[in-house]
């Protein structure tokens, strides 16, 4: 038995056949040369990552109050934040009636000790 024809006779006719197909194995080979760097790559990566989480400290807890205030700031209206400013010149209001007052009173004892 004899095979005629020659060497280009026995190759597909067309070369996109072969161009399509080694396209797709490079592609193959690249995915899996990308699955073999993750797996051999990952659990070092996810290591490093937990390490490095470990050794940073936590927030001062100045940093956590400031935070906190924050949040609270947020929160209000505009006319609870006039209402607490009101409260509070009131209080500092009283507060200087207050000392004036102990001066008063001191001075008043002073003067009749003397």
């Amino acid at each position: 038995m004899t095979i005629e024809g020659t060497p280009g006779d026995i190759l597909p006719n067309e070369g996109s056949d072969l161009d399509s197909l080694s396209t797709r194995e490079r592609q193959l080979q690249e995915k899996i040369t990308s699955l073999k760097d993750f797996v051999e790559n990952e659990p070092e990566r996810l290591r490093r990552e937990m390490e490095e989480r470990m050794r940073t400290l936590p927030p001062p807890s100045e940093v956590a109050r400031i935070k906190r205030e924050d949040a609270f700031m947020g929160k209000l209206t505009r006319n609870e934040l006039r209402n607490e400013k009101r409260s509070q010149a009131r209080s500092g209001f009283l507060l200087f009636l207050l000392v004036m007052a102990i001066l008063a009173l001191v001075m008043w004892i002073v003067q009749v000790v003397s």
